[in-house]
């Protein structure tokens, strides 16, 4: 069998805004230098968090009938399990799973028997974790052709966004979305993250014709009104001054089984919505969803926490979301 080059899985990445190569494995990054460092210098947990590769996916077109996948798994939010799931023409048909506990760069390794013939094969990276490739191993002189995605998406959010508490990673409803528009889809989604105007101050070097951006259910629970609109009017207005041509759409919070609880922030959930229909009014090409219609008030779709969906959970917001993308 015969090991990937760094240029041969660069050109089979998605989801990353870049990638490295050093001390014997290649590096997946779906945050820039810049937003990283902006990370670095505001919050630990959330700097870490943007280590995860949440999103990420490396995808080929191959005619091997074997491959080896081996990869150093760190930690990239709260949780300690991860996936990578081997999807072979749009089933899913084997993983590498684990669970790290407090470790870092831990390796792991397996070998896969794939179909013959031509096939489809994506696999995708843990939203729970930071997993550095070490190898990727294909037949020799097997066909590798990279995929070309259809629409560019960028997506910004907290925890949910992120993938939190999928069981694996292709269930959370970001993967699922970017999916179904056959995305390349960078997923910006940080576990506890609020409205922060300086992140999308930061441009890329990536022009998204949509844009979805999922927050407030924190700022609602852990920040100020007056902090809550100073940053959610300024991230919305960077937003649109580093992307022009970009359709914006805002997801306001989802249900939580604590909605009715009294919060410092001093109003109701509901007012996260309606001040981020405000600040649509003001910027061009800017629409809202209702997310508190998108999962049902029911806490079989989520975790005993009441806030974050479980698999069943994220299939309904996926769904209820598409069609109401699908709307616009």
């Amino acid at each position: 069998m015969k090991k990937l080059n760094f240029e041969q899985i660069e050109k089979l990445a998605h989801g990353v805004a870049r990638l490295e190569e050093g001390d014997g494995k290649i590096s997946f990054f779906r945050f820039t230098k810049e937003q990283q460092e902006l990370y670095k210098t505001t919050s630990e947990d959330f700097y870490i968090k943007s280590f995860a590769t949440s999103g990420v996916s490396l995808e080929f077109i191959t005619d091997s009938e074997n491959m080896s996948l081996s990869v150093l798994v760190s930690k990239g939010s709260s949780r300690t399990f991860f996936t990578h799931s081997i999807i072979v023409d749009g089933k899913r048909v084997d993983e590498l799973s684990g669970n790290i506990g407090d470790g870092k760069n831990m390796p792991f390794e397996k070998s896969f028997k794939l179909e013959s013939g031509m096939k489809r094969v994506k696999i995708q990276f843990p939203w729970s974790a930071t997993s550095s490739l070490v190898a990727l191993e294909l037949d020799d002189n097997a066909i590798i052709t990279p995929i070309e995605k259809k629409v560019k998406l960028l997506m910004f959010g907290d925890s949910i966004t992120q993938g939190y508490d999928a069981t694996i990673p292709e269930n959370a409803y970001a993967i699922r979305i970017a999916d179904r528009f056959e995305a390349e889809a960078r997923n910006k989604g940080i576990g506890g993250e609020r409205f922060f105007a300086e992140l999308t101050a930061e441009k890329e070097n990536f022009e998204p014709q949509i844009i979805t951006v999922a927050y407030g259910t924190n700022d609602w629970r852990h920040s100020t009104k007056e902090k809550f609109e100073q940053e959610c009017k300024g991230f919305f207005n960077n937003l649109r001054e580093s992307y022009p041509n970009a359709k914006i759409v805002a997801i306001t919070p989802i249900w939580r089984a604590d909605i009715d609880k009294r919060q410092e922030f001093g109003e109701p959930l509901s007012f996260i919505a309606e001040y981020i229909s405000k600040v649509a009014e003001t910027v061009s090409d800017m629409t809202v969803i209702n997310g508190i219609e998108l999962v049902p008030h029911d806490l079989q779709y989520y975790q005993t926490d009441g806030l974050h969906p479980i698999d069943s959970g994220f299939e309904k917001y996926a769904d209820s979301l598409w069609d109401e993308m699908c709307k616009e």
